[in-house]
């Protein structure tokens, strides 16, 4: 029939209303598609294939070993806070190695990461480093990175070199006196102890796996009263290599009035004392 020039308009404009819907439809959907894919990567799903995200945690453990553990803390070493240990990633794929400052700078990035086998390495301090306060952390985890996930990463930097340091027993202060020694390691280093000093000595920190042999002097009581007393001279059997994590307390003592004994305490899940008689030479130059 006929259909007028208005009526006509009419079913256009409908017509033209009713894609435009359709259009805002798809739109509309597209957007919240995108959304959800980008809620998905902020809440730590990633969305390519093959890949995961890494979130790492970083701690420092101020334990150290003696015949029991203590806290370095007691002893004014430095513990680094978590922003202070070195971070690095490392997998059988080259590309996918990376260093970082730290764990914050590492989780802000989000970087992506194919799925696979990683190590995460915390690390503070030089470990070649030898001297007072000189601590060397370093912390190592292993995990799977399965892909669509984030695996999360708890790493525990532990004193990885050694502690080192002399002293001498109420015995040893009775028979000698005005006592000092030299500890040298295998790295080169020389490091003087003074029995009873103010302030005390302060134990040094030394690379683990390294050598320490120890000498000094000291002097006899006067048998006189009018002297100092003869010095004599006091060496020891070296330490063939110093133990990770571990203060090792070279103990001069006096077992009777003719001899001296070097008791070395080592970490309790190793040996606890090492006794050897250490040379004593009258009249020493």
């Amino acid at each position: 029939g006929f259909i007028s020039t208005t009526s006509r308009c009419r079913l256009q404009n409908k017509k033209h209303d009713h894609m435009k819907r359709m259009h805002l439809s798809a739109i509309t959907a597209a957007l919240l598609l995108l959304a959800a894919s980008c809620s998905k990567q902020e809440n730590g799903t990633p969305s390519g294939d093959g890949y995961g995200r890494i979130r790492l945690h970083g701690t420092a453990d101020v334990s150290i070993a003696t015949r029991a553990e203590i806290d370095v803390t007691t002893l004014g070493v430095t513990v680094p806070q978590p922003s202070e240990l070195a971070l690095m990633i490392h997998s059988d794929d080259p590309e996918e190695n990376s260093v970082w400052e730290n764990a914050d700078a590492f989780n802000a990035a989000d970087t992506l990461f194919k799925a696979g086998v990683y190590t995460a390495t915390l690390t503070y301090g030089d470990p070649e480093a030898e001297g007072e306060n000189k601590p060397y952390y370093s912390g190592t985890e292993q995990f799977d990175l399965t892909a669509g996930t984030t695996a999360e990463v708890t790493v525990t930097a532990r004193i990885a070199n050694s502690m080192a340091e002399i002293r001498t027993t109420e015995a040893f202060d009775r028979y000698f006196h005005d006592a000092t020694f030299t500890l040298r390691t295998g790295a080169g280093n020389e490091f003087r102890f003074t029995p009873g000093a103010e302030p005390a000595d302060s134990p040094v920190f030394v690379q683990a796996g390294t050598s320490i042999s120890i000498s000094g002097t000291a002097r006899q009581q006067s048998q006189t009263g009018t002297d100092e007393g003869p010095e004599v001279k006091l060496a020891a059997e070296p330490l063939a290599s110093t133990s990770p994590r571990t203060r090792h307390i070279f103990t001069f003592d006096a077992a009777d009035a003719g001899s001296a004994t070097l008791h070395i305490t080592l970490d309790e899940n190793e040996e606890l004392t090492s006794s050897v008689d250490i040379e004593l030479n009258d009249n020493a130059e």
